[in-house]
C-alpha cells in the first residue's frame, strides 16, 4: 500500500479493539445504521440540491452516500454532490450542517475543483496522498474531521484506504492506544493513524475501514447524548424528540441571521450542545 512516510514504528493493537471486534463478529458484523437528518433544514440551507436531498432515504447509511460519490472523481458537479450527501450523513441529526456545508462551497470560490482533485487523487492514489494534497489546498471552514469523511467515500476500490478522522477516533486512540493525533492537517499523524488501521485490520483479518468504523462505535458509547440516541431512534418519549427538533430548528433560524459571524454561530452551537444534552440524558 502507498504511505507517505518510512520507519515509523507503530503502536500494538491495544486489547480494547481486539473485545470490541469479537462483540461485533458475534452479533454478526452488523454495520452502522443509518442516520437522521432534517430534510427541510438542508432544502432551506442549499436548495439547489432539491434533486440530491429526494433522492436520499429518512435515515442515510455510509453504503448510501457511498453510491453519490461513485462518481465524484468524474466532473466537478459530481464532486461537489458527494460532498454535500457525505455532510448529510457526517452532520446528521445536527441542524446547523446545512448551514456550515455551504459556507464551504459558499466561500471558497476554488470549492468545486478542489473537492473535485481531491476525489480523483483519492480514488487513484489512495488517502494519504489525497490528504497530503488538501492539506496544501485547504478550503476555508473544512477542517479534518469531515474532510476525510469526504475522501473516505470517494476512496477508490482499488486504492490505500482513506479513512475517517475525527474527534472520536482520535479520543479512542489517545485512552486505548496511547497514540496521540492532531486534527490539524498534520500529513504525519494522518499517514500514521492509516498504516495502524491497515496493520491492526490485517491482524483481525477485515477492512481498515471497519477498524475505523469498530472505534467509532465503541468512543460514542460514552457519549450517548452525541448523535447516537437520534440515529438509531432510541428516544423513549416523543415529546423530547420534539424538544430536540426545536433545539434545531432554534440553531438554524440563528445561523441564517443576516448578521450572524461564525464566532456567533460557534458560541450558540455551544449553548445548544449543552442543551441537548439535557434532553437526551433522560434516555440514558
Amino acid at each position: 500500500m502507498l504511505f507517505m512516510s518510512t520507519g515509523v514504528v507503530l503502536p500494538e493493537m491495544p486489547n480494547r479493539l481486539r473485545e470490541v471486534f469479537r462483540r461485533w463478529d458475534g452479533d454478526g458484523r452488523n454495520g452502522q445504521g443509518g442516520m437522521w437528518w432534517n430534510r427541510a433544514t438542508w432544502l432551506t440551507g442549499l436548495p439547489k440540491y432539491q434533486e440530491l436531498f429526494a433522492s436520499l432515504p429518512d435515515r442515510v447509511d455510509r453504503a448510501t452516500v457511498a453510491r453519490h460519490a461513485a462518481n465524484a472523481a468524474d466532473g466537478e458537479i459530481e464532486a461537489e454532490r458527494a460532498f454535500v450527501a457525505a455532510m448529510v450523513w457526517g452532520y446528521g441529526p445536527t441542524g446547523y450542517g446545512a448551514y456550515r456545508t455551504a459556507r464551504v462551497l459558499g466561500e471558497n470560490p476554488e470549492a468545486r475543483p478542489t473537492l473535485h482533485t481531491a476525489a480523483q487523487i483519492v480514488k487513484r492514489d489512495g488517502g494519504a496522498r489525497a490528504f497530503e494534497w488538501l492539506s496544501e489546498h485547504r478550503l476555508r471552514y473544512l477542517g479534518v474531521s469531515f474532510a476525510t469523511k469526504y475522501l473516505y467515500f470517494c476512496n477508490g476500490p482499488d486504492a490505500p484506504p482513506a479513512l475517517i478522522l475525527d474527534q472520536l477516533v482520535q479520543r479512542w486512540l489517545r485512552q486505548h492506544a496511547g497514540c496521540h493525533l492532531r486534527l490539524e492537517w498534520h500529513v504525519g499523524d494522518y499517514d500514521r493513524y492509516l498504516r495502524m488501521a491497515c496493520s491492526w485490520a490485517e491482524v483481525l483479518g477485515i477492512a481498515a475501514g471497519d477498524v475505523e468504523y469498530l472505534m467509532f462505535s465503541d468512543a460514542l458509547v460514552d457519549e450517548p447524548g452525541r448523535t447516537a440516541a437520534l440515529a438509531d431512534g432510541s428516544l423513549d418519549d416523543p415529546e423530547d424528540g420534539a424538544v430536540l427538533t426545536a433545539i434545531e430548528e432554534a440553531a438554524v433560524a440563528f445561523a441564517a441571521l443576516a448578521d450572524v459571524s461564525p464566532a456567533d454561530v460557534d458560541d450558540f452551537e455551544r449553548g445548544i450542545r449543552q442543551l441537548k444534552r439535557i434532553v437526551l440524558a433522560r434516555n440514558a
